[in-house]
């Protein structure tokens, strides 16, 4: 009988260790996002371009001149007029990078066939020439009912001392593809007050006192007085800021960037706009 007692026993506690493995297997899967989520985002899919010319044997050729290109397109909405505007609005972006001459009807392999040709003559003019590089990648930073929020970001080469970095984000209503400004997250005359509490978070960020003059820093704001860029991500839980290399600081100083949560910007937000964490 104890024999028998304890073979029950071992089973017993082993069908329960089993059960637990199996739930804690099933919160792991979906611990990240739920079906909830899922049916609230639209769907995507990242695509690549690459082209290359010159001598591209290794990756890490001195002569090669490369296009590498991700970046994320749209499927499947119920919407297809909204994803079709949002896609020629990251893909117009992506050509202007590549090819930024006016130009009708651009398409991927023009812009990397411009960028190339580019590239072989300055080195039929100069005999030889570092190659050049485009690389582009992309991100989705946030997929909702509310917003979808894409960050490209291009590393570009075209000769001289060093590439130059690019950062972009784009905001897009899901229901009709179009850019949100951030007059739509606002109540109005929200300018002043928005830029008061930016430039604290700024100052705070970059260790300046309330005191200091911002041109003293190495900051170059037009007749010296903060404003927020027109670059900007609505994320689910605040609005980040950014400012690339050259806009408002030297190269040496890299790009700033300043985080506003949305509990912060609370009396100048819009009812319902989105919701405050």
């Amino acid at each position: 009988m104890n024999t028998k007692t304890n073979l029950l026993f071992a089973i017993l506690l082993l069908l329960i260790c089993i059960g637990c493995d199996q739930n804690t297997e099933r919160n792991t899967d979906t611990a990240d996002i739920t079906d909830e989520e899922y049916a609230d985002s639209t769907y995507y899919e990242f695509t690549a371009f690459s082209r290359e010319y010159g001598e591209c044997g290794t990756d890490t050729s001195a002569y090669c001149t490369r296009i590498n290109l991700s970046y994320p397109e749209f499927k499947f909405s119920e919407n297809e007029a909204a994803v079709e505007k949002i896609n020629a609005t990251i893909e117009e972006h992506l050509l202007n990078q590549l090819y930024p001459d006016t130009v009708d009807n651009k398409t991927m392999e023009m812009a990397a066939a411009r960028f190339i040709n580019d590239y072989k003559e300055i080195k039929a003019a100069f005999g030889e020439a570092f190659g050049w590089y485009a690389k582009i990648n992309g991100n989705v930073l946030r997929n909702d009912t509310a917003t979808i929020t894409v960050e490209l970001v291009t590393d570009m080469y075209t000769g001289g001392a060093h590439g130059n970095v690019n950062l972009q984000y784009f905001n897009f209503e899901p229901n009709t593809g179009n850019k949100l400004p951030l007059s739509s997250l606002f109540k109005a005359n929200y300018e002043s007050q928005l830029n008061k509490i930016v430039e604290k978070k700024f100052r705070e960020t970059y260790h300046i006192s309330p005191d200091k003059d911002l041109s003293d820093e190495g900051y170059q704001f037009e007749e010296g007085k903060y404003y927020n860029p027109e670059n900007f991500a609505i994320l689910k839980d605040g609005i980040k800021f950014f400012y690339n290399s050259y806009e408002i600081a030297p190269y040496s100083s890299g790009p700033s960037e300043v985080f506003i949560p949305f509990k912060s910007l609370k009396p100048i937000l819009k009812v319902g706009v989105t919701p405050v964490s």
